[in-house]
């Protein structure tokens, strides 16, 4: 189906003459409009158009609207930088997200830290390099575990964006404990087990099995078939589940001011406790300042000062209830982590009751942590004496 039509603008002595010239040259006409006997509008289809002008050179022929792919077509010519434009800036962003620009790895060993950051480097895992896919990051993972095992237990990589957040478990050693002596592993918190590691001893549980603080985990005590105990050195590594109860305040209403760098000193005259500035060619909007007194009158009420005034920078922030709740859960997991470095990932977190007070909102967090639960009792040498006795 043809869709490709003009209205035309035809200004001449009579268009009644050309109306009766287009029905003589069978050119279909779609609508017509005679606005006045020297004046005619037409919607003829595009193919006859140059048609129009062989019947007298004295008639101003021009089209004054386009419909149906010859608009589409003159639009895309029209716009058509604009176009080139906006599919460029969706190229150079498509490629831009899939670009890294910052590897951050979690961990409060600077000189692990180096050893992982040469690692990452060497798999080609570095800032400003493309993603990698899923299955190679896991290959690389494995490879740096294997070729570290004396100083990682375990490493994981993340993408969030446009960064990679690595983080890692060193490989504990014990240089409290005489390797002569002999050990259990018991579980430092009441936990459930999400991962064993035992290199010796006996293990007692199993992932999934809830344990108690102080129960034994990988036991330095092995029984034989004969009811015989065997003393061992148990080692390795446990990991649980395990949960915290947190209350939080967090403001709804939240200001900071911060020191941009830029400073400059006046004079100032304090006179009856205001302030008059001398040769201040520059204010700063929002500011702090030190002072320091020149001059001060002990009967009159005047003081000459030199001010230093620091520029500072305020954020504001208006939070809404959901954004307060938010916040609050990030800045606990943060002061979590800080605070316990055996915590390995922030499994989950539940509200368990909220409060509005003044311009606060009060929390109570349930928090399930993955972390590190290793605990090494040592086997007293009383309880090997009582064994061999028996």
């Amino acid at each position: 189906m043809n869709n490709n039509y003009i209205k035309v603008k035809i200004e001449g002595k009579n268009v009644n003459n050309f109306i009766k010239w287009l029905i003589k040259q069978h050119i279909n006409i779609i609508n017509i409009n005679i606005i006045k006997h020297n004046l005619l509008e037409l919607i003829i289809y595009y193919k006859d158009y140059k048609q129009l002008f062989k019947y007298s050179k004295t008639y101003k022929i021009r089209i004054i609207k386009k419909y149906g792919n010859i608009k589409i077509a003159d639009n895309f010519k029209k716009n058509i930088s604009i176009i080139i434009s906006l599919l460029i800036s969706i190229a150079v962003l498509y490629f831009l997200s899939n670009i890294i620009f910052s590897i951050d790895i979690i961990y409060n060993n600077k000189e692990i830290i180096d050893i992982v950051k040469k690692e990452l480097e060497k798999n080609n895992i570095k800032k400003y390099q493309i993603k990698k896919d899923y299955n190679y990051l896991n290959r690389v993972k494995e490879k740096i575990l294997n070729d570290n095992k004396d100083i990682l237990e375990w490493l994981e990589i993340e993408e969030h964006g446009t960064k990679y957040i690595v983080r890692i478990v060193e490989r504990k050693k014990d240089t409290k404990i005489d390797s002569n002596k002999y050990q259990s592993i018991v579980a430092k918190k009441n936990a459930v087990i999400t991962n064993i590691r035992a290199l010796s001893g006996e293990k007692n549980k199993t992932i999934n099995d809830y344990v108690k603080k102080g129960e034994v985990i990988i036991n330095g005590i092995m029984t034989t078939t004969s009811n015989e105990n065997i003393f061992c050195k148990a080692e390795g590594q446990v990991y649980g589940e395990v949960w915290y109860k947190v209350d939080i305040e967090y403001p709804l209403y939240y200001k900071e001011e911060k020191i941009t760098g830029k400073s400059k000193k006046v004079l100032v005259i304090r006179f009856l406790n205001k302030k008059f500035y001398l040769f201040k060619n520059q204010s700063y909007k929002h500011f702090k300042s030190n002072n320091k007194i020149l001059i001060k009158h002990n009967l009159i009420p005047l003081e000459i000062n030199k001010e230093k005034i620091y520029e500072t920078n305020i954020k504001e922030k208006i939070y809404t209830k959901d954004e307060a709740i938010k916040e609050a859960i990030n800045e606990s997991k943060k002061q979590l982590l800080k605070k316990n470095s055996n915590i390995n990932t922030i499994k989950e977190v539940n509200v368990l009751s909220e409060e509005n007070i003044g311009s606060k909102i009060k929390l109570t967090l349930f928090i399930s942590a993955i972390e590190d639960i290793t605990e090494i009792q040592e086997i007293s040498n009383d309880m090997i004496q009582t064994e061999k006795k028996e």
